[in-house]
């Protein structure tokens, strides 16, 4: 009695490998002329996201209305809001206050010199964490000036401490709000995802169309940039808060906002320091690319060298950058420790020069190093 052949012996493996190659050859070399529909991907089906994208933004700014304003004119306020704290700061370690615009532009009071500047900041650091903390932000300041790149540098310090207090204060309040509303998480969440993977170069242009070229604008990209590592940081920590003392607060009879500003955002400081450290380098990181659109300050010294091919002043500007990192960095750990240690203090001196020795050191050194100033001007 005769048995009915299986498949695989009626069609043998290599048979099957031979024509599936055999019509892969054919449709590589005939499908352009026999199925040209297939060769080419139509034209016709591609989304025209990029049309659509420059439709919007033109739609942004010329027709976009809240009503009593546009929203050209709610982006250029929060410009000029930025603008604000920026100027102060800049007039007050760079350029000097000033009076007028451009070349009409006569100066009222000189900026800080760079002994009051260096001697404010050593008094910082001895006030935070000790003598090693202040020679480490003389020495780092100081190889800052003896390169040559002080007003450079202070441009970017300016930009700096306006960018990295409104990024921390953002990402916390943020990140709080995340923590406490499991609906706003899960809105927020891929919005942070967007602001950490889109590359910066992409939002450069719509940034600059809406807030306008200058150092403003390179302000909110800093923000941006920055300011999704502090939301997520702030989040995690707060999920990761003892039980113990969430139990410990509803005992003592903790308000939601004692609970919160009083119990959890303390219990959380070394995390939340990490995001803190977060936003300063990924600010400090930003201000090169940021020069792209009016920053100036040591990004631009970078740029500029790359342009011109200029390695030893590329990478002096560079040093720079990582000096003023680290002055900063540990200034802002030092800082939170002293802040959180400060809880336990039970006395406050009486008289203003024992409360504040410190402060009122550093407003004596600015006087007597302007008064000097005026007296001995610089050649």
């Amino acid at each position: 009695m005769r048995t009915q052949r299986t498949a695989a012996e009626r069609w043998p493996g290599w048979a099957a490998w031979a024509l599936a190659i055999g019509l892969f050859m054919a449709l590589w070399l005939y499908c352009a002329d026999l199925f040209p529909w297939a060769a080419d991907y139509p034209k016709s089906l591609r989304i025209p996201a990029a049309r659509w994208i420059t439709a919007v933004t033109k739609w942004l700014l010329n027709d976009a209305t809240f009503g009593i304003f546009t929203f050209s004119e709610f982006t250029r306020f929060i410009a000029a809001l930025l603008d604000v704290p920026y100027r102060f700061v800049l007039s007050l370690i760079s350029t000097g206050f000033l009076r007028g615009e451009g070349s009409q532009a006569v100066q009222i009071l000189p900026p800080l010199s760079w002994v009051a500047v260096i001697g404010c900041g050593a008094i910082l650091g001895q006030r935070a964490g000790g003598r090693r903390l202040a020679a480490l932000v003389v020495g780092c300041l100081a190889f800052v000036l003896v390169f040559g790149q002080w007003q450079s540098a202070m441009v970017t310090l300016a930009s700096i401490l306006v960018a990295v207090p409104l990024g921390v204060a953002g990402g916390l309040l943020m990140g709080i709000l995340a923590f406490r509303n499991p609906w706003f998480e899960r809105a927020i969440r891929p919005v942070l995802d967007l602001m950490q993977t889109i590359p910066v170069f992409a939002y450069l242009v719509p940034i600059l169309i809406l807030f306008g070229f200058g150092p403003t604008a390179a302000v909110v990209a800093t923000l941006i940039y920055a300011m999704p590592p502090m939301t997520r940081i702030t989040e995690l920590a707060l999920r990761r808060v003892p039980s113990e003392l969430i139990d410990l607060g509803h005992m003592v009879g903790c308000t939601r906002r004692q609970m919160m500003w009083r119990v959890m955002v303390p219990a959380s400081k070394d995390a939340l320091m990490v995001g803190v450290n977060q936003v300063i380098m990924l600010s400090l990181n930003m201000v090169i690319i940021a020069s792209m659109i009016g920053a100036g300050g040591l990004g631009y010294e970078v740029l500029a060298a790359l342009r011109r091919l200029d390695i030893g002043t590329g990478i002096e500007a560079g040093l720079a950058i990582v000096a003023l990192a680290i002055a900063l960095d540990r200034l802002s750990q030092a800082l939170a420790r002293r802040a959180s240690a400060q809880h336990h203090a039970t006395e406050q001196p009486k008289g203003l020069f024992a409360a504040h020795p410190y402060t009122m050191a550093a407003v004596l050194l600015v006087i007597a190093t302007g008064i000097a100033g005026l007296a001995v001007p610089a050649g």
